[in-house]
Formats: structure tokens, C-alpha cells, sequence
């Protein structure tokens, strides 16, 4: 339902909107320099806003405005004004006694500067003969701040209707103040009134309407759904969020800055920006007001890391602890972190990176080819082999010696023993193994840390706003929304 209401504006009225918008923004900001004491720059804002939209409420604001500031020379030119462009004012009779005093007052001040004497030298004695000068008037100063708005400041409601051509009445307390076709905009005071809407096309719509003074009223109308609206606009710090109003699961009405009719009660507000904390507001929009909801938007507690690479499923790693494969997207707390990267046969890529609140930190990894080490395992096995060969050759070698040297000692050792070979054997043989072990090792050594081949190479890019993409399952047709983005 309110997607209907909210389109329903036809572009044609695009620029009557606009108008009313501009003397809507002068006429509070008229509103504010009053309460502050800026009378003149008050008056000024109330003739912009009638500039914009021709209507006698702004020029009796600008008026009273100019009486404040002491300018009564140009308050009763408002006035004046006010009642050509309204001569059947209700408060006619009150205004035109105002203008009586006002003309009163500044034909006095004109008598009294006329019969004041003209001034003379410094110290120099007035001439014989003349008369006492009389103390000239004082200039009319500016009135002190107001503590609030005049009660007589008159309001404009400004009356459209879907479709225009509906007979508008207003009346207050059973009397009618004002009759006409939309789109209707009248000058009325403060005080509740009752708006009665009739089109031969479709049913009575009415709504009470509470009028404060100074304010510009834009009572919009949908007669097919009988819904009586007013104006919402959000504003966020951080434009482009979505809202939501009422009801999420329809879908956003628009982005931040958003403005848009709504129907008049109370509604719920959803403002969202992926990377920021969702703010929810209550909001209670009147008949022709104008309601802005204006938030800060809050970065959230973590981050996304995005992980791109040239081998598809290599596994991710943040400080130790596995969350995905290569292509990889996915939540970490913000602060700093180790990222891991790595795939059998590959080289890993490791690296530290700060991951920032609320934004996507973007990785590109490049993992190479693993040097092969089954060279130097198979070298580094037989050098072992060859090493043990050589011990036990070595014991068998020592041991013969010593029973061949107690032989000796004892006088029964023959000179042709053949032992005497052996053992010489065995000892060329030990050392030729200690030998070759050495040898062996040494290249095992070198092929197992000589590395001909580059490292793994990965790049952080400078972390970025992700956007919240919508997705729509093509099984269930249901919507969802998945994190996008470019590098």
C-alpha cells in the first residue's frame, strides 16, 4: 500500500511540489532567525518563501517580522499588502486597526523630526531668538528574542489530491473558513479544523487537522484508497542507505536522502548501509506535516576479507584456524590478523593484514609450485644407510683387532692368517662408508634447501565499502542478499 501511495505525485507537479518545498525551507528558517531575534533576516526568509509560493500568509509573517526588527515604514507596506492579496481575511478588521496605528505612529515620528531644530556647531550658542530645541525621537529599536512564535503568525495548507479536481472544505467548529478544487492552498491561524474532501468518483474523505502557527501544511490525498498522507524524509550522515518503512520484508522505498508521502499515524523505520549498524526509528507522521528522521550511522565491529587466487580451492587460513577456500569472502573481526593461504604442491603465501570496520579488505594471491624434496629424502635415506653400514663394519673391524692382538700377545697368531686381510678389509670398508655417507648427506642437504623456484606472491588492496547485492534463489524464488564489490 505504500509503495501505491508514494507514486502516485504525477511528474507534472514535480515543479508545484518543488515551490512548496522552497517556501516550506524558507518559512522555517524565517522561523528560527525570529526566535533568535533576527527580525530583519526573518522578514527576508518569509519574502523568499512567498516568491516562491504567492500566498498572504507569508507576507503578514514578513510583516509582524518587520515591526519587530522597527522597521515600520516596511511592516505597513506588508500589512497593506496582506490585505490586497486576502481582502476577505478573517482577521481583516484586527489588521486594519494595526494599519491605523502603524500610520499613526509614523506620522507622529515624521511631526516630531520636522519640528526638531537643525543641529548646530559644536559649542556654538544657539541664535537669539530661538526657541529651545525639543529632544528629537529616539530610533525604534529591534524587539528582545521572543521565547516562542506569535500566536497570530499565520500557517498555509496546501491541499492535493489523486486525482485533482475534488472539492475541498475546511471548516472550524461547524463553520466553514474555506472552500475550493485541488489543488487548494489557503491561509489559515492557528486552531484545529476539519478537512472534507469530495469527488463524484469516489467516497467522502475527511481528516481534523491541527494548525500551529508560522508552518506550511502540504495535506496530500489518495481518494481510491481514502488515505489521508504526510511527507517523510530520512537523511543519514552516510548517503545511500536503504530504508525501510513498516514493513521490511516488502523491500526498501528508496536510498538516503529519501523522501517520499506516506499514510498519516505512526510508522516504523529501518535505515541500513551494508558495513553499518542497522538503525531502527519509530516515527509519527501528521496530517500535511512534514517529518524528517535524521541518523548517524554507526561502522560495524568487523570487516570482510576477500581472498582471489590462481589455484580454485586452496585453503584460507586467518590466524591459524581454517575458514573457507580460495574463492573466499567472509566476516573477521576488525583489527589485525594473519592470513594463510595454501594448497598441496603450492608454496603458501602468509601475511599479516589489518582488516578496518565495516569494509572489505581485498586479497589477490599467486601461489607457486613446491620444489620436489624426494631427491633429497632418497639421498638423505641411502646416506643414512651407508652411515649405518659403515658403524656396523667398523664394529666388526674393531672387534677382529682386538682378538687378533690377544692371539698376537699369547704367540699363536700365525703370520698367513688370513684375519689379518679381513680386518684391513673391514676397515677400508667402514671409512669408504663414513665416506660416501658424508658425500651422500651433503647433497641431500643442498637439494633440500635449494629452492630454484619463486615464493607465493599475494597483494592487499586498500580496504573498501562492500554493498549488499540482492540474490534471488531460482529454485524457491525467494530474495536474499549477498556482499558484492569490485577490486
Amino acid at each position: 500500500m505504500l509503495g501505491t501511495s508514494a507514486g502516485w505525485v504525477p511528474a507534472a507537479r514535480a515543479q508545484e511540489r518543488s515551490s512548496i518545498e522552497t517556501a516550506r525551507a524558507h518559512m522555517e528558517q524565517g522561523q528560527a532567525y525570529y526566535l533568535q531575534g533576527r527580525f530583519g533576516e526573518a522578514a527576508a526568509e518569509f519574502e523568499a518563501a512567498y516568491e516562491a509560493e504567492p500566498f498572504s500568509a507569508f507576507l503578514y509573517n514578513a510583516a509582524v517580522a518587520y515591526e519587530n526588527a522597527g522597521d515600520l515604514s516596511r511592516a505597513l507596506d506588508y500589512f497593506r499588502s496582506y490585505l490586497q492579496r486576502d481582502p476577505s481575511a478573517s482577521d481583516r478588521d484586527a489588521v486594519e486597526q494595526r494599519v491605523a496605528r502603524l500610520t499613526a505612529e509614523l506620522e507622529r515620528r515624521r511631526a516630531a523630526a520636522e519640528a526638531a531644530p537643525p543641529p548646530t556647531e559644536e559649542g556654538a550658542p544657539p541664535a537669539e531668538g530661538t526657541p529651545p530645541a525639543e529632544t528629537a525621537a529616539p530610533a525604534v529599536e529591534a524587539a528582545p528574542p521572543p521565547a516562542a512564535l506569535p500566536e497570530d503568525f499565520k500557517s498555509l495548507v496546501s491541499v492535493r489530491t489523486d486525482p485533482e479536481g475534488a472539492t475541498i472544505s475546511i471548516t472550524q467548529e461547524g463553520r466553514e473558513v474555506a472552500r475550493g478544487s485541488s489543488p487548494f492552498s489557503y491561509t489559515l491561524d492557528q486552531g484545529r479544523y476539519h478537512v472534507r474532501i469530495e469527488h463524484p468518483d469516489f467516497n467522502v474523505a475527511e481528516q481534523d487537522v491541527t494548525v500551529e502557527p508560522g508552518k506550511v501544511y502540504v495535506v496530500i490525498v489518495n481518494l481510491s484508497q481514502g488515505e489521508f498522507l504526510g511527507y517523510l524524509r530520512v537523511v543519514s550522515d552516510v548517503p545511500g542507505a536503504q530504508v525501510f518503512v513498516d514493513d521490511r520484508e516488502a523491500g526498501p522505498r528508496g536510498r538516503t536522502p529519501f523522501e517520499g508521502p506516506v499514510p498519516v499515524g505512526a510508522h516504523h523505520v529501518w535505515i541500513e548501509r551494508a558495513g553499518y549498524e542497522t538503525v531502527e526509528q519509530d516515527v509519527e507522521v501528521g496530517v500535511g506535516e512534514e517529518r524528517e528522521v535524521r541518523v548517524e550511522l554507526q561502522r560495524v565491529a568487523f570487516g570482510r576479507v576477500r581472498v582471489i587466487g590462481n589455484v580454485r580451492g586452496a585453503r584460507v587460513r586467518v590466524d591459524g584456524e581454517l575458514v573457507g577456500t580460495v574463492p573466499f569472502e567472509g566476516q573477521v573481526p576488525a583489527g589485525e590478523h594473519v592470513l594463510r593461504v595454501e594448497s598441496d604442491g603450492m608454496k603458501a603465501f602468509e601475511q599479516r593484514i589489518a582488516v578496518a570496520r565495516g569494509q572489505l579488505t581485498p586479497v589477490r594471491v599467486r601461489l607457486r609450485p613446491d620444489v620436489g624434496r624426494g631427491g633429497a629424502w632418497v639421498a638423505s635415506t641411502f646416506a643414512v644407510l651407508l652411515a649405518g653400514g659403515g658403524v656396523a663394519l667398523a664394529f666388526v673391524a674393531e672387534d677382529l683387532r682386538a682378538t687378533l692382538e690377544r692371539e698376537r700377545d699369547a704367540g699363536t697368531l700365525a703370520t698367513n692368517d688370513e684375519r689379518l686381510d679381513h680386518g684391513l678389509y673391514y676397515t677400508i670398508g667402514a671409512d669408504t662408508a663414513f665416506g660416501l655417507a658424508l658425500i651422500v648427506g651433503a647433497v641431500g642437504l643442498y637439494y633440500l634447501l635449494y629452492d630454484p623456484l619463486p615464493p607465493s606472491e599475494g597483494t592487499v588492496l586498500e580496504a573498501r565499502d562492500w554493498a549488499l547485492a540482492p540474490m534471488v534463489d531460482p529454485r524457491t524464488g525467494t530474495i536474499g542478499a549477498a556482499a558484492g564489490g569490485r577490486f
